[in-house]
């Protein structure tokens, strides 16, 4: 039986996922990190207009094909569920911190979004919060500042009705067999500060991945991140990580970064004819062989019929 999981939290995770149980998750929540993005290309600095349009052409093209989309607060959740870009049928997953992936080597403590909350989050129609965690188990005061600021997100995100995402970033750039482990330590340690949902990066190696499913225990579901790798990689990451037990994916930059371009035209031409097919293969490829989240936690404890849900 599945201790903490109730049918308000289940039906949570039910709309991360497909029918299947599998999360085809498309995050297009960047900020920092997508204006330089675009500065490396020799594209001109966006306006948060120009910023939103983009995100926005982006939703329309691979939304269709994702279970869930992440879209920051600030220019681009509220402007696609306002232009119909994001259909009712995904899920919709906003970041929670103020800080982007650019800093994650730099931030001893994550801060979060002034002015936001995951309440205002759920009344703008939100199914999840993101929260992005840089963490190494082996700096003992980082760790545990984190640790108390994912407390703090559980409790929001619970008391708001809304899924936790949480995903630890290793930073640092530690060598190959200590990233695997400090990936696996990272998880196992947050795993039981009740994250509905953890987003992983890829440790290294099938091997790592079934340590990393080990680790996430039997009632914490997984699904992997992009980190930025290139498409046939990441398609055997998401191979290793979804035969090793997890729930499927949530990918970035590799699904839409040949799509920032200064042509509108061809940018959506990028999204049309080799965006949208990598996202259909990667969801192959989960679908295939990864767990759907029900299985992982067991049957969820159901009211006595006849009595109102707490």
């Amino acid at each position: 039986m599945s201790d903490g999981w109730t049918p308000e939290r289940a039906r949570r995770l039910d709309q991360l996922a497909g029918p299947d149980g599998i999360v085809v998750g498309t995050a297009v929540d960047h900020r920092d990190s997508l204006r330089i993005a675009l500065e490396k290309k020799g594209l001109d600095a966006p306006t948060a207009a120009e910023l939103s349009a983009l995100k926005l052409r982006i939703v329309r093209a691979l939304a269709p094909a994702s279970t869930l989309v992440l879209l920051d607060a600030e220019t681009s959740a509220a402007q696609a569920l306002a232009e119909g870009a994001l259909p009712g049928s995904v899920a919709l997953g906003v970041p929670l911190e103020a800080q982007g992936y650019g800093d994650v080597a730099d931030v001893p403590r994550t801060d979060f979004l002034p002015g936001w909350s995951p309440a205002q989050a759920a009344r703008l129609g939100a199914a999840a919060c993101k929260l992005l965690l840089p963490y190494r188990a082996d700096v003992p005061e980082q760790a545990d500042a984190q640790d108390e600021v994912v407390r703090e997100a559980v409790g929001a995100c619970r008391s708001a009705s809304v899924a936790l995402v949480l995903e630890p970033i290793v930073y640092g750039s530690p060598e190959p067999e200590r990233f695997e482990s400090l990936v696996v330590e990272g998880a196992a340690r947050l795993a039981g500060l009740g994250p509905d949902l953890l987003k992983l990066q890829h440790p290294g190696s099938p091997a790592g991945c079934r340590a990393l499913d080990r680790a996430c225990g039997p009632q914490v579901p997984w699904v992997l991140l992009g980190g930025g790798a290139s498409p046939d990689v990441l398609a055997g990451q998401v191979a290793d990580a979804c035969a090793a037990g997890a729930s499927g994916f949530v990918v970035g930059r590799t699904l839409w970064d040949n799509a920032l371009l200064a042509d509108e035209r061809d940018s959506q031409r990028a999204l049309e004819q080799e965006s949208l097919p990598l996202l259909a293969r990667l969801a192959a490829v989960a679908r295939a062989s990864g767990r759907p989240w029900r299985d992982r936690v067991g049957p969820i404890p159901s009211p006595e019929p006849g009595t109102l849900p707490a």
